[in-house]
């Protein structure tokens, strides 16, 4: 399950996947209802998760997501919910999505070790994003937020390190697997490398 927030109505939209071996009853709240939050018509989409998710969409937009710990995500998202309507909320033209994921043992994972609550900031690549992302960014840190590895963040391998208990493992890993440094770029060498 997860949900969007929409910032400038206050309302949300949830989104529940489940395994079902038959058509789903389309629940009477939906029945005959022109559009939820955000304008947008309730859906049920039935099908294997590859085809069931992947959207086309026609605006490109940037997008910082962090991973919190489960037992922070409250006071977190209370606090980004308080910065977006006081700083934030004339250009906050996107949804905010939420949504959670079980702990894993990947050295890199960012739900290692920890039941994780992600909060992703989306943001039309039209409009500035980053004085926005930058002060998200500010707020999920204070509460042990890991950044996603392929989206917007402002983090080097400094401060990245002491978020993940087992990065040593994973630099001896690197070493040993890519001693010539075959994969070596500078992005990566941002991420993994200590100046």
């Amino acid at each position: 399950m997860d949900f969007y927030w929409y910032p400038r109505s206050e309302q949300t939209q949830i989104r529940t996947m489940n395994r079902r071996d038959r058509e789903p009853d389309i629940h009477p709240w939906a029945a005959g209802r022109e559009a939820g939050p955000g304008g947008h018509p309730p859906e049920i989409q039935v099908g294997p998760t590859h085809r069931a998710i992947p959207r086309h969409r026609e605006l490109r937009f940037e997008e910082i997501e962090y991973m919190l710990p489960s037992e922070a995500f409250p006071a977190c998202f209370a606090e980004v919910r308080r910065r977006i309507r006081e700083r934030h909320r004339r250009m906050a033209a996107w949804r905010v999505l939420v949504r959670t994921i079980a702990a894993d043992d990947i050295a890199l994972s960012n739900a290692y070790g920890r039941a994780t609550t992600t909060i992703a900031c989306l943001q039309n690549s039209s409009l500035p994003y980053e004085e926005y992302f930058r002060d998200m960014e500010s707020v999920f840190r204070q509460y042990g937020g890991r950044p996603h590895w392929g989206k917007k963040h402002w983090l080097t391998a400094r401060e990245l390190r002491p978020l993940y208990p087992r990065w040593n493992d994973f630099q001896a890993a690197r070493r040993r697997l890519d001693p010539d440094g075959v994969f070596r770029t500078p992005d990566l060498a941002r991420l993994l490398e200590e100046a």
